[in-house]
């Protein structure tokens, strides 16, 4: 959410100056992809579904499929 943030900010500022937005380089994928992995993670341990058959719902037991996609990594 920072990284939106800091985005705008460069567009509003470089707007005012009526010069054409610079960006920041955005971060690679794989950073990416690992955060989204982690992300997932937390999800999962908080109690909750992360397979696409039941994303969300929340979950009592262990489930294969949810374990089997987190480990396409």
């Amino acid at each position: 959410m920072g990284q939106l943030k800091e985005r705008v900010t460069y567009l509003e500022r470089d707007s005012s100056l009526g010069q054409p937005p610079q960006l920041p380089e955005p971060p690679s994928w794989p950073d990416i992809e690992v955060e989204s992995y982690e992300n997932l993670g937390k999800v999962y341990k908080e109690g909750y579904h992360i397979c696409p058959a039941a994303f969300g719902q929340s979950r009592n037991e262990e489930c294969l499929f949810c374990l089997a996609f987190m480990e396409k990594e």
